[in-house]
């Protein structure tokens, strides 16, 4: 599949059946990422006024081994081939990898909950069916954060220090973080499409609700490239 072919599939709006990619389980161990050149590690959790942040607090406090990002090895590796290709100004900055399966769970419950805050008519079906849109749920799928096969990203101007434009902040569950969302800056849409092409060319998935999000060996993956099986299963640190 050339890079034409890849951003056409990225604009897919085709539901995936997951039940059609099963995991091979995949023998691959998770590695932490470290800050080096062309990498900054700078978890969502260290972020304020992150809304996923917040829940791997609650966690990280009551699992106080689990300090770092983490990741496959064979996602750690195409990582630092995308960074390697961004322009010498720009760092990729990671948010999130690995996510343990109760902050999974924990984060589309409050997502659904904070949506029929903000929709009072809304029933409970329809608040998940939304909450869906942008969690994975771990009773329908494998998560690709929960098999360690998923990351956050952000990119920063080296020179400025300041994070670029993607035209809405990371886990904003609004039609703002769509890929594709059209109504952009010309900035904003270049900027997206300057992260999608390195992490395209480095062998990763898209997220069509998530322009931060890549993945490698799951179940999105899988689709993405037309293999018959994902690669990895949900796992623990």
């Amino acid at each position: 599949m050339n890079l034409d072919e890849k951003l056409a599939r990225s604009r897919s709006n085709e539901r995936i059946d997951f039940s059609k990619y099963q995991s091979v389980g995949k023998d691959d161990p998770l590695v932490e990422i470290v800050s080096g050149e062309k990498i900054l590690v700078e978890p969502c959790w260290m972020l304020e006024d992150d809304w996923e942040g917040q829940r791997y607090r609650g966690y990280i406090a009551s699992h106080p081994e689990y300090k770092g990002v983490y990741i496959r090895s064979e996602l750690a590796s195409r990582l630092q081939t995308a960074a390697s290709a961004l322009d010498d100004k720009y760092r990729l900055v990671i948010r999130a990898g690995h996510r343990p399966i109760e902050v999974q769970r924990r984060i589309l419950i409050d997502c659904a909950d904070d949506y029929k805050q903000a929709n009072p008519g809304a029933s409970d079906k329809e608040a998940l069916e939304h909450a869906r849109e942008f969690v994975s749920d771990p009773d329908l799928t494998l998560p690709p954060h929960v098999c360690g096969a998923a990351v956050d990203i952000d990119v920063k101007d080296i020179a400025t220090d300041q994070l670029l434009d993607f035209g809405s902040k990371l886990n904003d569950d609004t039609e703002d973080s769509f890929l594709w969302y059209p109504d952009l800056t010309q900035k904003q849409k270049n900027n997206r499409l300057m992260l999608l092409t390195v992490m395209l060319d480095a062998g990763l998935a898209s997220c069509m609700p998530e322009w931060w999000h890549f993945s490698y060996g799951d179940q999105v993956w899988a689709w993405f490239y037309g293999e018959e099986d994902s690669l990895y299963s949900p796992i623990d640190l």
